[in-house]
């Protein structure tokens, strides 16, 4: 018994450390969702109701649940045959049938007169093989009688023979004949040729020749024919029958006919024996989708394709909305939101994903409806504008929006397409206004199902990051009053990286949310950084620069305990974590050198723990926070100073190697830096002297009751000037 537990632990132990292989796990989920999406889209071929076949006798009543009305594809099948056999078949004059039959009628007549005046032919039998042969090169066969009189002519008649042949055959050909008119034709050229009283050798020449010769010259011009008879289709209306609610379709003892069979498929009720070929069709269509989605998010969307995490969101949300096609298909096809799972995926993951996503279940949902071009154009149309609407900006997206377009894309693509099919103008608007719905719907369903996502992933999309962006968030609002000089310090970093951001491409709402909270980590001990300090006292002026570096970098990791103490996102932690880098804090660097022992201080000892940024947002905090720390520290600050500040900074980043592991190229940074030229110019723009009155004006509003906000502006000045402040740190 002991043994038997020691194998089957072992057996669970090796499953276990096989699936932690990252190609095994994939390949399990990518089952799992296939056997779902299979599943799903294949619950219409299971027969679960009236299972019943032509020829059979129905044992119960089948009553129709709802009014329906339909095409009786059978009955307008006939009516159009009907219509088709009714329209005549349109033939051309083939003139060159005519030119053709005289050259081989001088053909003949040349031949046999060579024959006939040829000397060396001594016998009938020698002239009858020589003009069968030479006709047979010229590839024109012609009856053995035919050729026996022929050469029985003599030199004077065989001319007038030529003419009579031309003459009837041409009589005939000028007026066209069919290929069911040839043998009355033929039968005709006889009796007007015995009209003619040639003589029996003559006649039968001229009869046998003509009728060899006599073939139709009426072409059938198809392509007309079709064209008359499309249009005589285009004006028929399809046979439609209604189906009152209640109403009994099949009786109790009735003989299943083919009528009654389409009239059960249109409700919905027919189910017929399981098609294993249209499974086994589903399940390649399936994997098809599947393996392209995997080989694109291999090839283009690498961070999703290596996530287990968004694997299985992906797949998740690609199920919910064939959940959401399937339900809505029972009702109308066009009320499908399937635009949702476009927009949940451009959210969560990315936009490029997004559209793939799109495409993917558009193509499913296609087997839901039954291959409907129209329905399957408005899945995938409102699902591109979706992701369209969703792209993130300046200031995150709107979902109302979002809506909105999704809204007016089906509106314009359902009555579009309504109009090429030619459907009735009042059905079109009716399934125009479901689309409508259905945008609407998109919409409200991504705002329900957002939330639950994000926090069963632990995902942050830009509508939670707004939410922290928010004046009155309670750890906004404790820095605000703890350290007001870092507050205000974190609002212009914010506004100099997300200006930045949107230059180079990056994410705005991210950037400047992160930059709010960077520094979130100096509540804790607010006046050991010069921004807070509202006298002269540095407390830094009085403690080693080895503790003094250990109290300005421990800001990170006092940041990164807030963090978890108020449940901010895991992008918000990595921009706290990594804006500073592995940076040297150079002013008590070089203090600590300048000692006694300065020997013996290591480099690494006053530098930041890292890790170096690690995405264009966390650079981008890195570079602004810098930046405006070392513009404000400018005593007379100007646009030259400024910018030589700015560029000397992002030079010495770059050559610390700070910005390595993140993807900005040099021209993304000569960007950021005139951006942030330009902005810091703006705000440490020189101000104009105050004249004497006006300067007396506010010695006494100083006076008043606002000394204390000018002393603590003059402070902050020399804090900042300070090289001992943690400003200068930076």
């Amino acid at each position: 018994m002991i043994s038997a537990n020691n194998k089957l632990r072992n057996f669970f132990t090796r499953l276990a450390s096989v699936y932690t292989r990252p190609l095994v796990r994939r390949i399990v989920l990518a089952l799992a969702f296939f056997v779902l999406y299979t599943i799903t889209l294949s619950t219409d071929f299971i027969p679960d109701k009236v299972s019943l076949q032509v020829g059979q006798v129905s044992d119960r009543d089948v009553i129709a649940p709802r009014t329906v009305s339909y095409i009786d594809t059978a009955k307008t099948k006939q009516l159009e045959a009907e219509v088709l056999a009714s329209i005549a078949n349109v033939y051309d004059l083939d003139v060159a049938v005519m030119t053709k039959v005289e050259v081989e009628i001088k053909t003949i007549f040349r031949a046999a007169q060579q024959v006939i005046t040829d000397k060396n032919l001594d016998s009938t039998e020698r002239k009858l093989d020589k003009l069968d042969k030479d006709l047979t090169e010229l590839k024109i066969s012609l009856p053995s009688n035919v050729l026996s009189d022929l050469i029985t002519l003599d030199e004077a008649t065989l001319p007038p023979a030529e003419e009579y042949v031309k003459s009837a055959l041409r009589k005939h050909l000028q007026r066209g004949i069919h290929e069911d008119e040839l043998d009355i034709a033929r039968k005709q050229i006889v009796v007007e040729t015995e009209e003619l009283g040639l003589g029996n050798n003559t006649e039968a020449v001229v009869a046998g020749i003509a009728q060899k010769l006599l073939r139709p010259n009426f072409i059938l011009n198809a392509r007309e024919t079709e064209k008359r008879k499309q249009a005589a289709l285009a004006t028929i209306e399809p046979v439609r029958q209604t189906v009152k609610k209640g109403q009994v379709l099949v009786r109790r003892g009735d003989v299943i006919t083919p009528e009654r069979i389409n009239v059960m498929n249109e409700l919905g009720l027919y189910a017929g024996n399981v098609n294993e070929m249209r499974i086994l069709g589903l399940a390649i269509f399936v994997l098809l989708a599947m393996i392209i989605a995997l080989g694109y998010l291999y090839k283009f969307a690498g961070f999703v394709y290596g996530n287990d995490m968004y694997l299985v969101l992906l797949g998740l949300i690609i199920l919910v909305t064939l959940l959401l096609g399937k339900a809505a298909h029972y009702y109308s096809d066009f009320a499908a939101p399937i635009a949702a799972g476009a927009l949940l995926t451009a959210i969560l993951i990315d936009t490029r994903v997004a559209l793939l996503m799109g495409v993917i279940v558009a193509m499913l949902f296609g087997v839901i409806v039954d291959h409907d071009f129209r329905a399957v154009a408005v899945a995938l149309t409102g699902s591109l504008a979706g992701v369209y609407s969703v792209t993130k900006k300046a200031h995150g997206y709107s979902l109302t929006r979002a809506g909105i377009w999704i809204a007016a894309i089906n509106f314009l693509v359902i009555s579009s397409t309504g109009f090429i099919e030619e459907i009735d103008n009042r059905e079109v608007l009716f399934q125009a206004i479901l689309g409508i719905f259905n945008g609407i719907a998109a919409a409200i369903i991504t705002t329900g199902i957002l939330p639950y996502l994000e926090h069963a992933f632990n995902l942050t999309s830009s509508v939670k990051l707004l939410d922290l962006a928010r004046p009155n968030h309670p750890l906004l609002q404790r820095l605000l009053l703890d350290a007001p000089g870092t507050y205000h310090h974190s609002i212009l970093v914010g506004n100099l990286a997300e200006t930045a951001a949107v230059a180079i491409g990056a994410d705005p709402v991210t950037v400047r949310v992160g930059a709010y909270y960077h520094d979130i980590g100096k509540i804790k001990r607010p006046y050991f950084f010069g921004e807070n300090q509202v006298d002269n006292e540095n407390p830094h002026d009085k403690i080693a620069p080895s503790l003094s570096t250990l109290i300005v970098t421990s800001h990170i990791k006092d940041g990164l305990d807030l963090c978890r103490d108020y449940k901010l996102p895991q992008v918000i932690t990595d921009i706290i974590q990594q804006h500073h880098g592995t940076t040297l804090v150079s002013y008590f660097y070089k203090r600590a050198t300048e000692n006694e022992h300065g020997e013996c201080i290591i480099e690494a000892d006053f530098r930041y723990e890292g890790p170096r940024p690690q995405s264009k947002e966390v650079a981008l905090v890195m570079l602004a926070d810098a930046c405006e720390a070392a513009v404000r520290s400018i005593s007379k600050p100007n646009v030259n100073r400024i910018e030589g500040m700015v560029r000397k900074i992002i030079r010495e980043r770059l050559h610390d190697g700070q910005l390595d592991d993140c993807n900005l190229t040099l021209k993304d940074l000569n960007v950021i830096g005139d951006v942030y030229i330009r902005l810091l110019s703006s705000m440490f723009h020189t101000r104009i002297e105050y004249p004497d009155a006006l300067k007396e004006l506010e010695r006494k509003k100083l006076k008043n009751g606002n000394a204390n906000r000018q002393c603590a502006e003059k402070d902050d000045n020399n804090g900042t000037n300070d090289p001992n402040s943690a400003g200068s740190s930076k």
